[in-house]
């Protein structure tokens, strides 16, 4: 067992807990230079799925995310993302052998919007299935200027919607009140940060001139069945991946 018994605990209460150091250098220096090329280079039909916007601070055109980066497409990045010990720590909090559901990289460069206070499993995933279990892998360094991740951190929510599927918990930007109910996790290349499907989370704009590269891996149980293809074929009829020159108003955002 990779987490301690603490760790757990504070997952099953919280909702999230961090690991600090779960990737080495080494490792986060490799996917950096590999995300940096993704940025500059947009990847060929039937690769990675690129998502851009209209920055609503410059109106500058920006990569916000890319998903389905995972396979054989990339198998030196699967590689490094998908080791024994992550599915070790992510059969811990699952109770069973994982199976990825979806992963998406979101770049969060200077000038990206906020993300509202939100539910993962109100995008959909309950036609999936109902618990899912979601690794943010830091990139660049997290900091309160450069959105990094806030948590309702008192643990009191319940394992289901709070709130129509699609749709934010709140209108509101953060940080969210009472500023005591939520931690912003200030984290370090390397760091990991694990979650449940239904804790309330988000994170401010990029108001700072450093990007905030995250990498989010999310998987559900085996029982549940190998979803993540049909979760992707599904995204993609109603919300397609664009083009560079095609960039949707930040209005488009969805949960």
């Amino acid at each position: 067992m990779n987490l301690s018994t603490q760790d757990i605990e504070q997952f099953r209460q919280r909702g999230y807990c961090v690991q600090p150091g779960f990737y080495d250098q080494a490792t986060i220096q490799k996917i950096s230079a590999w995300l940096d090329a993704l940025k500059t280079t947009p990847p060929p039909d039937g690769a990675e799925a690129c998502y851009y916007e209209q920055s609503p601070v410059t109106g500058e055109e920006l990569l916000v995310r890319v998903e389905h980066v995972l396979g054989e497409h990339n198998p030196e990045i699967t590689r490094l993302m998908l080791t024994p010990k992550l599915l070790a720590a992510v059969t811990d909090l699952l109770g069973e052998e994982p199976v990825l559901f979806k992963e998406k990289v979101n770049y969060k460069l200077p000038g990206t919007r906020p993300d509202k206070l939100h539910q993962d499993q109100a995008a959909g995933w309950n036609a999936y299935t109902d618990f899912f279990v979601t690794m943010a892998i830091v990139i660049d360094a997290n900091r309160r200027d450069n959105a990094a991740l806030s948590f309702l951190a008192n643990g009191k929510y319940e394992k289901a919607l709070m709130g129509p599927e699609w749709e934010p918990l709140t209108d509101a930007d953060p940080p969210w009140e009472p500023a005591s109910d939520y931690e912003l996790l200030e984290a370090n290349p390397g760091d990991v940060v694990f979650f449940d499907s239904y804790v309330p989370h988000g994170s401010p704009a990029n108001t700072s001139n450093a990007p905030r590269r995250n990498i989010y891996l999310t998987f559900n149980r085996k029982s549940a069945g190998d979803l993540r293809m049909r979760y992707y074929h599904d995204k993609w009829k109603s919300y397609p991946p664009n083009k560079p020159g095609q960039g949707r108003s930040s209005g488009s955002y969805r949960v």
